[in-house]
């Protein structure tokens, strides 16, 4: 059930115990960065994605709330995204939400720690009463047990997609951009659905430093932004057969959001 073996020091490891989300490793570079293309055009409309380009992991057209930013940016209160994951982002896609792959790349690893029926398959609770406790425990025998699907790009690069419900792909497999990769879940040392991502290097099977990144429609989303995917919009309809309407809706509209610690 786990992922690898590695010493967790004090302050990673009470922050994912006390907040419950993500799996902590070792390795990369953390000066190294990843780099959306960054095409958007005068009307606001993005072509096609480039080979380079990042576009955000979820259909065409739709809109989920970002629930915790970069650096710990958790609306107001300081989460749990340092150290290794201080470029990572959850977003607050519901249960089943499809998870498309950010760019094309070859699966390094597809893995289903926790699957339907067993401990971690549905996550843990999200006590809000203060002492955190049965969180606590549940985080640390959870805690290398999310569903993950790890894509590897043609520059070496890594995207990781966290706390699946269902991995439909295999390892060694070739996916294109905006290529269905699993659906959301709330799997592993997670307190709600959502889609816990970050691009890393030097940890094809693992988890380890993230690196800065710009999505070619969003940037680099805070809290509270709600942006929009133009991932595999290229068609009429889109991949999904949502229309590839392209808004970023104003910062510090939360009203979908979910908690995800």
């Amino acid at each position: 059930m786990t992922l690898f073996k590695a010493p967790l020091s004090p302050l990673v490891l009470v922050s994912v115990l006390s907040f419950g989300c993500g799996v902590v490793g070792v390795g990369g570079d953390p000066s190294a960065s990843a780099q959306g293309s960054q095409l958007n055009s005068a009307n606001g409309v993005l072509p096609a994605a480039t080979a380079d380009g990042y576009r955000l992991p979820w259909p065409c057209g739709q809109a989920y709330v970002v629930t915790q930013g970069n650096r710990g940016d958790e609306c107001g209160i300081l989460g749990n995204h340092l150290g290794i994951e201080s470029y990572a982002w959850d977003f607050g896609l519901p249960l089943k939400t499809p998870v498309l792959a950010v760019r094309a790349g070859t699966v390094t690893l597809a893995a289903t720690y926790s699957p339907p029926g067993s401990e971690c398959f549905n996550g843990c609770p999200n006590d809000k009463g203060g002492s955190d406790l049965e969180q606590q425990d549940c985080c640390s025998r959870c805690l290398y047990s999310a569903n993950r699907v790890n894509l590897e790009h043609a520059d070496g690069l890594i995207s990781s997609y966290s706390h699946l419900q269902e991995v439909l792909v295999q390892e060694g497999q070739q996916v294109a951009a905006g290529q269905i990769l699993g659906y959301s879940g709330t799997s592993g040392c997670s307190t709600g659905p959502h889609l816990h991502f970050q691009i890393m290097t030097g940890c094809d099977r693992g988890y380890c430093q993230s690196l800065p990144l710009a999505f070619d429609e969003a940037g680099a989303p805070a809290c509270g932004d709600k942006p929009v995917s133009q991932n595999a919009c290229e068609s009429e309809t889109g991949l999904f057969g949502q229309p590839p309407r392209i808004l970023l809706e104003a910062r510090g509209n939360q009203e979908d959001a979910q908690p995800s610690r």
